[in-house]
C-alpha cells in the first residue's frame, strides 16, 4: 500500500488553488457587495466559503474568504477561476481603497485531513489570512486548510499545528499528493473550479452552495442576488450537482467496510462515502495518475431508461469510475442513466445533503 494511504493523518499542497489578496480599508466592504456569503462575519476571524456571481446570478467562481490583519482578506480559489475572478474584482473596485493582487507565485494552499487531525485550533495561532490553520467551512470531514509560503519546487509546509509530532514520529502527518484530497472531494460530491461549475452557466443553489454554507440569505444586496433569492423563496431546486459512478462501481457498492479494510487515509469520510471509496480502485488510480487523472465527458447529456433528459455530465474519470453531474433530483434513486461519453452511470445522493434538500 502507498505509504500515505496507510496514514490516518496526511497533508497535501493543492496545486489547483490560487491565492489572491485584498488590502486596504474598503476590502471587506467591496467583497460584501460581490459575494454570496456575509463578509461582515470576517471581523470575527472566521473563514467563509462563498460564490462570486455575475449580474445574471450565475457563478463566476467560488472560493474561501480568509480574514487577515488590518482588515485585509485572502481568497483561496481554483486556479482555473483566478483570472476571471481577478478581472471581476478589479472591474468593481472603482474608487474603493483596495489593492488587489495575485500572490499565487509566492503562496500556496495546503490541506490536512484524517481522523488524527486536531478538532480545534491551537490557542494563539495567526488569522487564516496571515498563515494560521482553519477548518474547511464546507464540511467537517474535509479537514483543515492553510495558506503558506512556497518552498523550492512549489510545495508549502502546512501550519505547524496541523503537522503533529516532528520527524515522522507517532502522530505526525504524512505528505500526500494533491490527488488524494481531490479524490476525497470527488467522493463527497464537493466540486470546485470551472470543470464542476462552468463560469456564467452554473447556478449557486444547483451547485449546493447554500447547503455548504456559502450563501447568506439574510445579508444585504449583492451582485446577482435576485435570481438566488427568488429561487430560495420558491423553495424548489429541481437539479443539483451530485457524484455519479459507473454501473460497475454501483454494482460493487456495499456497507461501509471494517476499518482494517479501507485505507486509513480515507477513514475520516462519512460511512456512505467510505462504502463508495471501498468500491473504487483507489490505490491503482493514485499510482497510475498521481496528478489526479484527466476528467472526460464534460457537457454530455444524461438520459434515464425511458430516454428522458436527466441532467448533464460535468466530468467523469473512466479509470476511477467516478464523476459529477448536474442531475435532476427526480432521476436520482431511479436506477441507471446513460451518457454518451461515460456509458451507464448511477447518480448518488451525498450523505451530507439534509433530508429536505429539494
Amino acid at each position: 500500500m502507498l505509504r500515505y494511504l496507510a496514514s490516518s493523518r496526511w497533508h497535501a499542497t493543492l496545486a489547483d488553488r490560487a491565492v489572491l489578496s485584498l488590502t486596504g480599508a474598503d476590502s471587506r466592504k467591496l467583497l460584501q457587495g460581490l459575494t454570496t456569503a456575509n463578509a461582515d462575519e470576517l471581523a470575527a476571524g472566521t473563514p467563509l466559503y462563498t460564490g462570486f456571481l455575475n449580474a445574471q446570478g450565475r457563478v463566476l467562481a467560488t472560493g474561501f474568504l480568509l480574514p487577515a490583519s488590518e482588515d485585509g482578506v485572502v481568497i483561496d480559489t481554483h486556479v482555473g477561476s483566478a483570472p476571471l475572478l481577478l478581472k471581476h474584482l478589479k472591474r468593481y473596485k472603482l474608487r474603493s481603497k483596495v489593492a488587489i493582487a495575485d500572490r499565487s507565485a509566492e503562496l500556496a494552499v495546503v490541506a490536512a485531513c484524517g481522523t488524527a487531525v486536531p478538532l480545534e485550533p491551537a490557542d494563539g495561532v495567526a488569522l487564516p489570512g496571515d498563515g494560521g490553520a482553519w477548518r474547511d467551512p464546507r464540511l467537517r470531514c474535509l479537514g483543515w486548510r492553510g495558506v503558506a509560503p512556497r518552498a523550492d519546487g512549489g510545495d508549502a509546509q502546512p501550519p505547524a499545528e496541523l503537522l503533529g509530532g516532528a520527524g515522522g514520529g507517532e502522530g505526525s502527518s504524512e505528505a500526500a499528493p494533491a490527488a488524494l484530497h481531490a479524490l476525497c472531494e470527488a467522493i463527497l460530491g464537493v466540486g470546485d473550479g470551472p470543470a464542476y461549475l462552468p463560469p456564467t452557466e452554473a447556478l449557486p443553489l444547483e451547485s449546493n452552495l447554500e447547503v455548504l454554507g456559502g450563501v447568506a440569505f439574510d445579508k444585504g444586496c449583492y451582485l446577482g442576488q435576485e435570481l438566488t433569492a427568488r429561487t430560495q423563496s420558491r423553495g424548489v431546486t429541481r437539479k443539483r450537482m451530485a457524484p455519479l459512478v459507473s454501473a460497475s462501481v454501483a454494482a460493487a457498492l456495499g456497507p461501509p467496510p471494517p476499518e482494517d479494510v479501507l485505507p486509513a487515509a480515507l477513514s475520516h469520510l462519512p460511512a456512505a462515502e467510505r462504502a463508495l471509496a471501498a468500491a473504487l480502485p483507489v490505490e491503482a488510480w493514485l499510482e497510475a495518475q498521481p496528478g489526479g487523472g484527466t476528467p472526460e465527458g464534460a457537457g454530455s447529456a444524461l438520459q434515464d431508461a425511458a430516454g428522458k433528459p436527466a441532467g448533464k455530465l460535468r466530468l467523469f474519470d473512466s479509470a476511477l469510475g467516478l464523476g459529477a453531474a448536474l442531475c435532476r433530483l427526480e432521476a436520482m434513486g431511479g436506477g441507471v442513466l446513460t451518457a454518451e461519453e461515460a456509458g451507464e452511470v448511477v447518480p448518488l445522493r451525498p450523505s451530507w445533503w439534509p433530508a429536505g434538500v429539494h
